[in-house]
């Protein structure tokens, strides 16, 4: 009469005992969902098992595989994520891989995505600072007007100073506006979808690195401090200059980070990631 299969006394690797080709295993208390298929040809007559916590393959007197031959988690409890039996004990790791499984966004879908971004970002700036935007513009117009006159009549040039002081009345609540509006936008889709129209369409979003959950508001605002800081300081002259080489160094930022975080990602503790790696 054929023997009843015993629970094992200890855990470890063992025959799976409803599919003879996998090993299945075993915490010491229950039976894990953790299987792997066998390499050996002598699946049935298997005997693998009974891992001893704390027992380091590769130890003296233990050979190359420990005691309990090659294939076994010898560390005691699940095995680490990685860890496959008869594959000399752990798969590769991606590079573009969180420990968790998630995956990194590529910087091409990021790039694409933050460009889709900013085009409605514009629009949207351009329909709410219209009256400034106007004002901007005729007061350029006139500079380069009566620059062009003075240059053709031998008179002399217009006052720049005056120019810049009636260019910057205009340019201030044009940036205050940009701001404000990149700032809402960044909020509203961030902190109820994890993701903005334009990473939506590149089937991307936005993570804290510790896991999974929804961004606060104070995340999205630490997001946000690079982009506000250099828009601002765009406006004051010799200082703008410096702010643009941080606003080119913020997503540059991401092509040598092993996590692919820009800058602003550091700032809030976030990562970009895609939201079907497999599609």
């Amino acid at each position: 009469m054929t023997q009843p299969p015993q629970t094992p006394t200890g855990p470890g690797w063992y025959d799976d005992l409803q599919d003879p080709t996998l090993l299945r295993y075993f915490d010491g208390v229950v039976w894990t969902t953790h299987t792997t298929p066998r390499r050996s040809p002598t699946a049935q007559a298997s005997t693998i098992g009974r891992a001893t916590p704390g027992v380091i393959p590769g130890t003296a007197g233990h050979g190359q595989y420990g005691e309990h031959g090659p294939g076994q988690w010898q560390g005691g409890g699940v095995p680490p994520a990685g860890y496959n039996a008869y594959q000399e004990g752990w798969t590769t790791t991606r590079s573009d891989q969180l420990p968790d499984g998630a995956v990194l966004a590529q910087w091409w879908r990021r790039l694409i995505g933050r460009i889709l971004d900013i085009v409605v970002t514009l629009v949207l700036t351009v329909i709410a600072a219209a009256p400034w935007l106007g004002q901007a513009t005729s007061s350029l117009s006139d500079f380069l007007d009566q620059t062009a006159r003075a240059a053709q009549d031998g008179t002399a040039p217009p006052d720049q100073a005056a120019f810049m002081s009636d260019f910057l009345q205009a340019a201030v609540p044009i940036t205050l506006v940009g701001i404000v509006v990149s700032l809402v936008y960044e909020l509203v889709f961030l902190t109820t979808r994890g993701a903005t129209p334009g990473k939506m369409v590149m089937g991307t979003f936005v993570r804290r690195v510790e896991g999974p959950g929804r961004l606060s508001v104070l995340t999205v605002l630490r997001r946000q401090a690079i982009a506000i800081t250099t828009a601002l300081l765009n406006l004051v002259p010799l200082v703008g200059i410096l702010a643009s080489v941080l606003r080119f160094l913020d997503p540059a930022w991401l092509l040598w980070d092993a996590k692919r975080q820009c800058l602003h990602d550091k700032l809030a503790d976030t990562v970009v990631l895609l939201r079907n790696p497999d599609a």
